[in-house]
């Protein structure tokens, strides 16, 4: 209940008399000022007489019985209102009453009513946080950031990070079920305290139940605003908002998730070796495979990737296994033997993209699932670099990018350009003063294998224009084309330009 509507509701039955207006703030709590002016809080409505008013204090929420006839200590930009002296503590004890009554209540209506219009768990854990003042986090069971609030920030160092990856560590999430409050909790939406022993902020965390079966945890973490006594009851009553929301608009978010599902999970997120080894011995995977990183071209909400993207990805290529990560999609396919199949794979995987709105990430061959984390990460680099290199191809294969990625391993990257070939900056300087395209026509020389028809074919020009313009190169940088060391250096040097953006006018093949 917000300020305003508290003095709306109220005036039926006290006289009140609005001194300031301010900010119309969500009232959580109800206080007597006590005279110690210690831990004020923006969401708690504060009674008292005007003579405890402390000028240096400022009261966010007051509702004073004025005794003298002197102007009060207001600060602007607060909620006050002035009462009779006689009616104070019966009015304090009907406010107690409504807060108390409507709070829960309230909170349920209005969560499960914005699900109604929104049909989403982003925007309901987000209202749910701003209902409470802090930062509010909703995890499933394996510790993976389903949705998190956005109009209040978290300060907890390690929830940062948590935040910013979208999911716990293997080791983080092994240390808090290891702690004494989650072993102990019942399994109920009861909400209890958790101490952790590497961060300082408080933290309340509460059961999220779905067709009775646990399927994740709410946390509220600790900001500017203090925790209040009532914050337990409302986060219990915000898991069954969850509840209800997911019952209704997201109910393959909880999907039963298949052993093959939860061990690539448990890999990507740093799973020990000896734990993933117990698991494979009852899994097949395929003789060949590929991994593939599905990140979204434009925004369609996570549940598009899983109610949709997924499934048409399964559909395509039978024997495929994902799991979610990375805010994308992380699978392995079987690559096919026969060469009709194989030699389709590209143009298949390419017509997804297309059709589900993603770009696809594709690593190089693996036989082990062992590797499964490696070449992900190829797939992962690949998309990456396709993206900062500004590449249209919706599937970029880790082989057109592995070199890129050697050079992200540099460490002075802004130094990558002074290993290059001169003869590159040679030409640049050329074509500027004369309007030239020689620095362009030896790149695509040597990506051609240094075929003559092939490349004038690219270029679009006689292969008599051609040759002519390789004798004004070895002409002007002193080279010799024919030098196979010469060349490999040309090639990597065109690289390093291109990882460089210094030609991003260039259509590179």
């Amino acid at each position: 209940m917000t300020f305003k509507k508290l003095i709306e509701r109220i005036s039926k039955e006290y006289r009140i008399d609005i001194l300031s207006e301010g900010e119309d703030t969500e009232l959580q709590d109800i206080a007597l000022i006590d005279g110690k002016d210690t831990n004020i809080r923006k969401n708690t409505l504060y009674f008292g007489y005007d003579k405890q008013m402390n000028k240096t204090v400022f009261l966010h929420n007051c509702i004073l019985a004025c005794t003298g006839s002197g102007p009060l200590p207001l600060t602007t930009g607060c909620n006050a209102a002035r009462v009779a002296e006689e009616e104070l503590f019966s009015l304090f004890n009907m406010v107690k009453n409504l807060i108390e009554t409507t709070r829960s209540k309230g909170i349920y209506e209005e969560l499960t009513a914005l699900a109604d219009s929104s049909r989403s768990i982003e925007a309901v854990i987000d209202a749910a946080s701003v209902r409470l003042g802090s930062f509010l986090v909703f995890c499933d069971m394996n510790f993976k950031i389903i949705a998190k609030s956005n109009s209040i920030p978290v300060h907890d160092p390690l929830w940062i990070e948590n935040t910013v990856k979208g999911y716990c560590s293997y080791e983080f999430i092994h240390a808090v079920k290891d702690l004494t409050a989650i072993k102990n909790a019942s399994m109920t939406t009861s909400a209890f305290e958790v101490v952790c022993s590497q961060s300082s902020n408080r933290k309340i965390s509460c059961k999220v139940f779905h067709n009775k079966t646990q399927i994740g945890f709410l946390l509220m973490i600790e900001g500017d605003t203090p925790f209040l006594p009532s914050h337990f009851e409302m986060l219990r009553t915000i898991s069954h908002a969850v509840s209800y929301t997911i019952a209704y608009y997201t109910p393959d978010l909880f999907e039963e998730n298949s052993r093959y599902h939860e061990l690539l999970y448990s890999m990507l997120i740093g799973a020990p070796a000896k734990d993933i080894a117990n698991r494979l011995s009852s899994l097949t995977f395929p003789g060949r495979m590929l991994a593939l990183y599905l990140r979204p071209a434009r925004y369609l909400g996570q549940q598009y990737l899983k109610n949709y993207t997924s499934k048409a990805l399964k559909h395509r290529i039978a024997e495929t296994h994902v799991t979610y990560h990375k805010n994308g999609i992380a699978a392995v396919i079987p690559l096919p033997e026969e060469p009709d199949l194989f030699n389709k794979l590209p143009e298949l995987l390419r017509d997804l993209a297309k059709k589900e709105y993603v770009r696809i990430g594709i690593s190089y061959p693996f036989t082990k699932i062992e590797n499964f984390v490696n070449h992900f990460d190829q797939a992962f680099a690949a998309l990456e670099l396709g993206q900062k290199l500004k590449s249209e191809e919706p599937i970029c294969f880790y082989q057109d990018y592995q070199f890129f990625h050697l050079l992200t391993e540099a460490k002075s990257p802004d130094k990558l350009g002074s290993f290059c070939h001169p003869a590159l900056a040679a030409l640049r300087q050329y074509d500027h003063a004369n309007n030239s395209q020689l620095y362009k026509t030896l790149c695509v020389y040597i990506e051609k294998g240094c075929n003559i028809k092939l490349t004038s074919e690219s270029l679009f020009i006689h292969r008599n224009s051609l040759v002519y313009r390789l004798d004004r190169i070895t002409e002007i940088c002193g080279i010799d084309l024919s030098d196979i060391n010469t060349l490999f250096l040309l090639r990597l040097s065109f690289l390093v330009d291109r990882y460089n953006e210094l030609n991003t006018s260039i259509e590179w093949g």
